[in-house]
């Protein structure tokens, strides 16, 4: 139940925040005609209205899909409702309307903005008043049927006319609407004798979402048999069966949890099909959004991105990144203390009648904003990125910039672009507990980035760049969560004094790939590169495979000898260099490589970039 305490907390923090969550036993709808009453029931005038996001009464049935046969809203309605002069070719339906309105008006709940309303429709002429006001608002040959209707009632010394807006006919609607319910009991939520829910709202993930979370009205199967007895009540007028024991809540408990649920998830919810992982501050505080990368979490614009990816600096081993984190999380710890809680809840559905409860944390604010800080900083590497210029639309930047990727990207980094919804929900709850709890990143998936990083020529440049920084993200988390205890600090820069031999060979393949696509663009001969093609091979026997790549380097070479003898002579004393730094027979062993070869290439690639657009630069201004 501590889920259903947490959400009904919520409602009364968030209920007067403009544009919060719909009072109990209403809904939000887009109306087209708002229609001016006095207190007494006399017209007064009307507008257009179109496509307002209203405030509206509602029942259980009315706010369900109104197809066969639709029963009617309490106040609010289309024309062939509200109507008792309609006369088009659709079903009028005025005589359920006019049915629940009066006994909502000469009702103990009664307020004086429904009894005006009542008194006004009893007079059937509402197409005639608006066919003759001025405003034009209906013409004669209009059907306006499907017209949805609001309500302003202007009454002296009453500051509120506005019907979607009074919460005094909020309260009056609940309150007769809970009159109706015939069954008191304990409400395990407040502690108190209250009008218990003998149903519970669906609509939760979405206008069309018919599921429910809680459900306790199996009389025929076999789901409370020797667990529950039965209680007999009267359900619109007609005698049930229906257990009541496995979830007392009360009605209006009911209500306002399910109603923030739906706010929260259409405000700040991850999506994925049925899948809906929602995060909140039980306050209301800000928080931050744990499934957006570090870029969205930063906020930054176009332009200072560019202004980032033109200075960074492939010698930067993310003390920039870490400092610039450290102080977007502490803006949101000045509210986020220990005594505000963050509530993580993760949602899915097997089936059309039921959503589960997939993932569920109560975390301190402060403890929150610790495991976002950690994930970010455990997962952040260099990613290549294009950014359109603001100024100029045909001009695109193009570098580095350090950030921790959304899950949704390492999903398809680890899986491809084209994985199905089910392995896309499937990795986002494996991720969840990494980001929430703190746990160790998933092995397979770490291995699978690292497997589709080798593969170069099998995937898309762009994707390929993308899926090589995710693998490097991923392994060196796995690695700084391994090693916990021994606090090992994450590196981005390129380590020149690593001696160990899965980096080394990493390095060499980025020194052999730059060589070879320098040579190729001398000639200017389009193609992938040796070292590209043979990578995959490469991971697998690193002794054996460099030996094929070194070969092949000997024609460049001499090409390069001719036209770049200072780039040549460079590479060669920089391949050199490496080749010292293997330790006694780990050059000479063709066991698999780690993920830490992608480390050494990715860094090594990225400082022989960087050097190379320099040497590019001073040229030019030379």
């Amino acid at each position: 139940m501590s889920w259903i305490e947490e959400l009904y907390r919520t409602y009364d923090y968030c209920s007067n925040v403009d544009d919060g969550p719909t009072p109990p036993y209403h809904m939000r709808n887009n109306t087209h005609i708002e229609i001016r009453i006095d207190g007494n029931g006399n017209f007064i005038g009307a507008k257009l209205d179109k496509l307002k996001n209203t405030i509206i009464p509602c029942t259980e049935k009315s706010e369900a899909a109104r197809t066969m046969n639709p029963p009617a809203h309490p106040l609010c309605d289309k024309i062939q409702f509200v109507a008792g002069d309609y006369k088009g070719s659709k079903t009028s339906y005025f005589d359920k309307y006019i049915q629940i309105l009066e006994q909502w008006s000469e009702s103990e709940f009664s307020h004086p903005m429904v009894k005006a309303i009542y008194t006004y429709t009893q007079k059937r002429c509402l197409i005639e008043d608006l066919r003759l006001y001025e405003g034009n608002i209906l013409s004669i040959d209009e059907d306006p049927a499907d017209l949805f209707v609001r309500w302003c009632v202007e009454i002296p010394g009453e500051n509120e006319t506005r019907t979607w807006k009074c919460k005094s006919l909020y309260k009056s609607w609940q309150d007769f609407y809970e009159g109706q319910e015939s069954l008191k009991g304990l409400c395990m939520v407040r502690g108190e004798k209250m009008v218990l829910a003998l149903n519970h709202p669906k609509r939760i993930r979405h206008g069309g979402d018919g599921a429910k979370l809680i459900s306790s009205n199996d009389k025929s199967g076999f789901t409370f048999r020797g667990r529950f007895t039965t209680n007999e009540v009267l359900i619109d007028g007609k005698k049930s069966e229906i257990a009541i024991q496995s979830a007392t809540i009360s009605a209006e408990v009911s209500q306002k949890v399910h109603r923030v649920l739906g706010w929260l998830i259409e405000k700040q919810s991850y999506r994925n099909g049925d899948q809906v992982i929602v995060s909140w501050s039980v306050t209301g505080e800000e928080k931050p959004n744990e499934f957006s990368d570090t870029n969205t979490l930063f906020g930054d614009s176009d332009e200072e991105k560019i202004a980032e990816l033109n200075t960074h600096s492939p010698h930067d081993a993310g003390q920039t990144f870490a400092q610039k984190l450290s102080k977007k999380i502490a803006g949101y710890r000045a509210s986020l203390t220990d005594a505000k809680k963050i509530v993580v809840m993760g949602l899915d559905s097997a089936n059309q009648g039921r959503i589960s409860i997939t993932y569920y944390r109560e975390l301190a604010g402060s403890e929150f904003l610790d495991r976002v800080e950690k994930w970010h900083s455990d997962m952040a590497w260099h990613f290549y990125e294009f950014i359109q210029d603001p100024k100029e639309k045909k001009k695109k930047h193009s570098g580095h910039i350090v950030y921790a990727p959304a899950p949704r990207v390492i999903a398809e980094s680890c899986f491809g672009k084209r994985l199905d919804d089910k392995l896309k929900k499937s990795t986002t709850e494996r991720l969840l507990p990494c980001i929430i709890d703190g746990r160790q990143v998933p092995e397979d998936l770490v291995n699978m980035a690292i497997k589709r990083a080798s593969n170069k020529i099998g995937i898309d440049h762009w994707e390929w760049e993308r899926t090589l920084s995710v693998a490097c993200a991923l392994y060196s988390c796995q690695l700084i969560r391994k090693n916990n205890n021994n606090k090992i600090q994450k590196i981005m820069a390129l380590e020149k004094q690593r001696t160990d031999r899965d980096y080394l060979f990493g390095r060499l393949l980025a020194v052999a790939e730059h060589l070879e696509e320098i040579a190729l663009n001398v000639a200017k001969e389009p193609r992938e590169t040796t070292a590209a093609r043979l990578m995959q091979r490469f991971a697998d026997f690193p002794y054996s495979t460099w030996r094929t790549i070194e070969s092949s380097l000997v024609p460049y070479k001499s090409r390069l000898n001719a036209n770049r003898p200072g780039f040549l002579v460079n590479m060669k004393n920089l391949m050199d260099e490496i080749h010292t730094m293997f330790l006694p027979g780990d050059f000479e062993n063709d066991n698999r490589l780690s993920g830490a070869y992608l480390l050494g290439y990715h860094c090594q690639r990225f400082e022989l970039k960087a050097k190379k657009t320099i040497e590019e630069v001073t040229t030019i201004n030379s």
